[in-house]
């Protein structure tokens, strides 16, 4: 299967962004980063604040601040 060079680049920062905290995390944050990254690159941000933003994304989803935890 072929990809165009812009999915694969943004493939390319979700595993760098995965790689980053855990590399067992698992399908379901593997797919919210991987969405977060797609809809990011959508506003323009470079690939560096794309990184950037997906790492905090990710110890969010895996270590949420209790304070924001909506109860």
């Amino acid at each position: 299967m072929l990809h165009c060079s812009y999915c694969i680049a943004m493939n390319d920062i979700v595993e760098k962004v995965l790689s980053s905290v855990d590399p067992s995390v698992g399908f379901n944050a593997r797919e919210k980063v991987r969405n977060y990254i797609f809809l990011l690159a959508s506003t323009g941000k470079t690939h560096r604040q794309l990184e950037h933003l997906g790492k905090a994304y990710l110890r969010e989803i895996l270590q949420p601040d209790p304070r924001y935890s909506g109860c």
